[in-house]
């Protein structure tokens, strides 16, 4: 396992420090990217569940289709997700380097 350090907005500081995965820590990754790619001040649990979900080989996309619903169930979850993703504010202005991680990702990762 790795240590991840994660920066909270409101202490500015390391307010977590988990041990993830190699698989746990690329899905962070993955989701920091996917915020940044869409202008996101802060990786949220959205940027985390629509990369879990859209990686092939991913825990979350393999449940899904497993659970014995509707093939296109899944999809929907997908567009739900990319929907919500939308609806976040995006920064203007300078593109973001790195986005920090919200209190409710950081909220989920003490849990």
């Amino acid at each position: 396992t790795y240590t991840v350090y994660i920066l909270s907005m409101r202490s500015g500081g390391c307010s977590v420090q988990q041990a993830l995965t190699p698989e746990a820590t690329t899905m962070v990754k993955q989701a920091m990217a996917l915020a940044r790619r869409r202008g996101h001040a802060q990786v949220t649990p959205l940027h985390v569940a629509s990369t879990m979900l859209s990686s092939s080989t991913g825990l979350f996309r393999t449940a899904c289709l497993q659970s014995h619903t509707h093939p296109l169930q899944c999809r929907a979850l997908e567009l739900c997700l990319n929907v919500s993703l939308n609806r976040l504010p995006t920064s203007t202005g300078s593109p973001l380097l790195v986005p920090c991680i919200s209190n409710a990702l950081v909220a989920a990762f003490k849990r």
